[in-house]
């Protein structure tokens, strides 16, 4: 029988039920995936804003121009 699991809570509870051998297994299987996905580095946002207007773009400050964009 396939049960669908859509909540971390779902899949926590389905993990705590598993037998031994199948808790091994999946701890294998998640150490597997994540040395496999590459690690994402956090985006830099102010060196972004920088590269766009500069260090010291003219009429506003950086901040301001930031805060505008998000808008």
């Amino acid at each position: 029988m396939l049960v669908r699991m859509s909540t971390l809570s779902e899949i926590e509870a389905a993990i705590i039920r598993l037998p031994a051998p199948q808790l091994e297994e999946l701890a294998l299987w998640l150490e597997r995936r994540r040395s496999q996905s590459p690690e994402v580095p956090e985006p830099d946002f102010v060196a972004r804003a920088k590269a766009i207007w500069g260090d010291n773009p003219e009429g506003k400050p950086l901040s301001k121009l930031i805060s505008e964009g998000r808008g």
